[in-house]
């Protein structure tokens, strides 16, 4: 049986170059944050564009 998937787009307001710049700690604390709590919910990051991140998880 084929595993199935649930897709998401999620617009977030941090921008993933910003935030993995080592001087900006704070964003990339926050950027950490959102992602830990989507990976809670199920949710694997597959990709990122500016400020949109896809996400999927397994149904």
């Amino acid at each position: 049986m084929m595993k199935k998937f649930e897709y998401r787009l999620e617009n977030v307001a941090i921008d993933i170059k910003t935030a993995l710049n080592p001087t900006n700690k704070e964003m990339n604390a926050s950027l950490k944050q959102k992602l830990d709590e989507l990976g809670q919910e199920g949710w694997r990051l597959c990709g990122v564009n500016g400020h949109l991140y896809y996400l999927a998880r397994e149904v």
